[in-house]
């Protein structure tokens, strides 16, 4: 089953990875020859059989507004027919495991976000849940919650192709909120003399904190990017530059970036350094000085090594095989 933020689809718009990572999965079970069953909404455009648990994505034709309330509705109507299903994976935020007593064949779940307290107290609450976790350090914070599998998102590199060749401007891909750092983005190519590109949907955030400091020559907006747009966009950069300022579980455009053979430079906090290999597809900052001086290093990365490490850790048929072979662990194959 997916989230109900878009519908579920090889590319999503709006929220959309986690809807697209449903897609591959389900997509990669079919072709192994498994039935599978995708609860989502109407519009999704689904390997298998979808069941369309509501007219739309949250407050899109009739939809209810309250995304938590769409997200129930679509949970609930997995467990309703679980008897069907050999195994049900759930994408809702850990929100099944209450459920567990009444579904009929046994559930995972993947939480897509960070963990906060909230969601430790939840699991420790039905401590035999099953939960697939993103990355090690996804759930690092609290020793005594267990994953039952880790697994690292997948990447299509057929879908990011790599260059040899790049420019020598350094991108910035991604939503525009505080946590994301774009406005670090932008001092950080500054102090590297470095020209930036930066891409995403506009929203209030980007209109009053990183707007202003667009001047369209060393600092240029180039909107929203989607499919072959987004992989030349990433393909040509000479550096992908992600500044989190907040921990994320795993960060889909880094793989996607060393997908094209462009290295990274992020910040040392949650499940980047685990996602990064230091000094073979990326830098690691510990301090915001260091992204400038980091920027200039990753340029001499050989990108050849960087694509190699990529498909060797982030490709889509590593992470199908591997949620297979947790699916079979649970419940066997129909």
């Amino acid at each position: 089953m997916s989230t109900l933020a878009a519908p579920v689809a090889r590319e999503t718009a709006g929220a959309g990875s986690v809807e697209g990572l449903v897609w591959a999965l389900a997509d990669g079970c079919v072709r192994a020859g498994h039935d599978v069953t995708v609860f989502g909404a109407a519009g999704s455009a689904t390997p298998g059989e979808l069941v369309a648990t509501l007219p739309g994505p949250y407050g899109c034709n009739g939809a209810p507004d309250d995304w938590m309330v769409c997200e129930w509705i679509n949970l609930c109507a997995a467990v309703e027919q679980s008897d069907r299903f050999d195994v049900i994976h759930s994408h809702a935020y850990g929100w099944g495991m209450p459920l567990e007593a009444l579904a009929r064949a046994p559930m995972l779940h993947t939480v897509h976000v960070w963990p906060w307290d909230e969601s430790a107290q939840l699991w420790r609450r039905f401590p035999d849940a099953r939960v697939i976790a993103l990355t090690h350090a996804q759930w690092r914070s609290y020793p005594d919650l267990v994953p039952f599998g880790v697994v690292h998102h997948g990447v299509d590199p057929a879908a990011f192709p790599f260059r040899a060749d790049a420019d020598s401007y350094a991108c910035y891909l991604g939503r525009f909120i505080p946590g994301k750092g774009p406005v670090e983005a932008i001092a950080a190519a500054r102090a590297a003399d470095m020209d930036l590109v930066i891409a995403g949907p506009a929203n209030e955030y980007f209109d009053e904190c990183v707007a202003p400091l667009v001047d369209g020559h060393r600092v240029s907006y180039v909107g929203e990017v989607r499919g072959a747009e987004r992989s030349a966009l990433l393909g040509r950069a000479g550096v992908l530059l992600a500044p989190v300022q907040d921990p994320e579980p795993f960060s889909l455009v880094l793989a996607e970036a060393m997908m094209c053979g462009t290295p990274v430079v992020t910040n040392a906090i949650g499940a980047a350094p685990e996602v990064v290999d230091d000094g073979i597809t990326g830098y690691c900052a510990t301090g915001a000085d260091d992204l400038a001086a980091l920027l200039r290093a990753a340029l001499e990365l050989e990108r050849a090594k960087v694509r190699s490490r990529a498909e060797e850790r982030f490709s889509e048929a590593r992470m199908i095989a591997e949620h297979l072979a947790l699916y079979e662990l649970v419940g066997g194959s129909r």
